[in-house]
């Protein structure tokens, strides 16, 4: 019997796909393995957005050669990185023996004559939670982004179906369910004539064994009141979101071409002190945008001061050719510059961090098991809803009862670990 290895980089959106392409492999043909050194082939799912996820898509690529050479492998390479260079890498890198654009990438089972007719997605996550895409594509024009050139339009995909996922991954075992997206937030505008997210969610809410539902990826502008109300009023769906405001100031907005100004960052904020002052925000900043000034950057530091998100993801610009931006403006602000912003703004969120964990010592919180602590094998590590699946910090348990992972515990904040993880014991 074969053995295939599958290495997936880039976000949950592109975990989901390859999930996919492993749900119709046939499983009496080949095995699974981890080791890309033990497979006869490695397929990587590559990430193309921006300059450091194509340099390790690369990288992979030829770790994966470097290991064909000493044992005859078969290397298939398929994703983002694929959709967007397909033929340089064929002339690039020849070693490869398939690169597979996105629109032939569910059939990737087929082309290697190892396909089931029982096509059943198969988690690689932990069994507890799973990551539920909900649309492919995004209809904004960002000028920073490439999404749409590799992704296409939006595109949502029917409730029925993304309900009957769901159950199937609740069947799995799945307790927390992440709703991904490339625009979250716009689901259902293009097949229902309306933003059909909260619809859906009422559905989802039905599966009696799912425990939590968490929303990634919301944008901005439809990001509205009710959209606040909605969430404060559901009972799965976790006080939490994931929404990059990108920069916060109106100049620097509109040469994005985001849609939105300060403004409504402000509104949204003001929603959520009104309606769910205990709700966590992750988001995301772009620092070295090509018009982006010192004064620029200054006021974008001062409002992350006073913002005081739970947690901030800091990115470099990355002037992406076949973009607005990259058309329109030269990447004139240097990579050593670029960095010094970046780590300030970083800086600022970790002090805003640890202050925030700090405020949550002495009160209890529910928790979800995800594993156990690498260095004490025995020392549970979880996370409350505050807290997304390896991006956010986690809490370290102390107990005297054995756990499992996927359990829901009562636990007592204890103390603080390093400026972003927390010491909790269970009640």
């Amino acid at each position: 019997m074969k053995k295939l290895a599958v290495i997936s980089l880039g976000c949950p959106k592109n975990l989901v796909d390859t999930e996919n392409i492993l749900g119709a492999v046939d499983k009496e043909k080949i095995k699974f393995v981890s080791n890309p050194e033990e497979a006869d082939i490695i397929l990587i799912n590559t990430c193309g957005f921006i300059e450091p996820a194509k340099e390790e898509s690369i990288n992979t690529i030829f770790e994966a050669i470097s290991l064909k050479e000493k044992s005859d492998k078969k290397i298939v390479v398929t994703g983002c990185l694929v959709e967007r260079y397909k033929e340089e890498l064929k002339k690039q890198i020849p070693e490869v023996d398939l690169f597979i654009d996105l629109k032939e990438e569910n059939n990737i089972p087929n082309i290697l004559q190892i396909e089931t007719k029982e096509k059943k997605r198969v988690l690689t996550t932990p069994k507890h939670l799973a990551y539920l895409k909900i649309s492919e594509g995004c209809d904004h024009t960002c000028a920073f982004c490439a999404i749409p050139l590799i992704r296409g339009k939006h595109r949502s995909f029917p409730i029925q179906k993304l309900v009957d996922e769901a159950k199937y991954l609740v069947d799995l075992g799945v307790k927390e369910l992440n709703i991904v997206s490339q625009d979250t937030s716009y689901y259902g505008y293009d097949i229902y004539g309306k933003q059909a997210l909260w619809d859906l969610i009422k559905e989802l809410e039905k599966i009696n064994d799912l425990k939590w539902i968490r929303l990634y990826y919301l944008y901005p502008t439809t990001v509205n009141e009710d959209f606040i109300k909605n969430m404060a009023e559901s009972e799965k769906v976790v006080k939490y979101i994931e929404m990059p405001i990108q920069h916060t100031e109106d100049n620097i907005l509109k040469d994005m071409m985001r849609g939105y100004r300060k403004k409504k960052i402000e509104q949204i904020l003001n929603w959520k002190d009104k309606y769910l002052p205990d709700m966590a925000i992750r988001t995301s900043v772009i620092v070295g945008f090509p018009t982006e000034t010192e004064k620029d950057f200054e006021n974008m530091k001062n409002f992350i001061k006073d913002a005081k998100f739970d947690w901030l993801g800091v990115f470099s610009y990355s002037h992406e050719e076949g973009t607005p931006a990259y058309n329109q403006f030269k990447d004139k602000i240097p990579k050593k510059e670029k960095i010094r912003r970046l780590n300030e703004l970083i800086a600022i969120q970790e002090d805003i961090t640890e202050e925030k964990n700090k405020e949550l010592i002495g009160k209890e919180i529910e928790v979800l098991i995800d594993g156990f602590s690498e260095e004490w094998e025995t020392l549970p590590i979880g996370r409350s809803y505050k807290s997304a699946y390896e991006i956010d910090g986690i809490i370290y348990l102390e107990t005297t009862e054995p756990l499992k992972v996927g359990d829901f515990v009562k636990v007592k904040i204890k103390d603080t670990v390093d400026k972003y993880d927390l010491l909790g014991e269970v009640v």
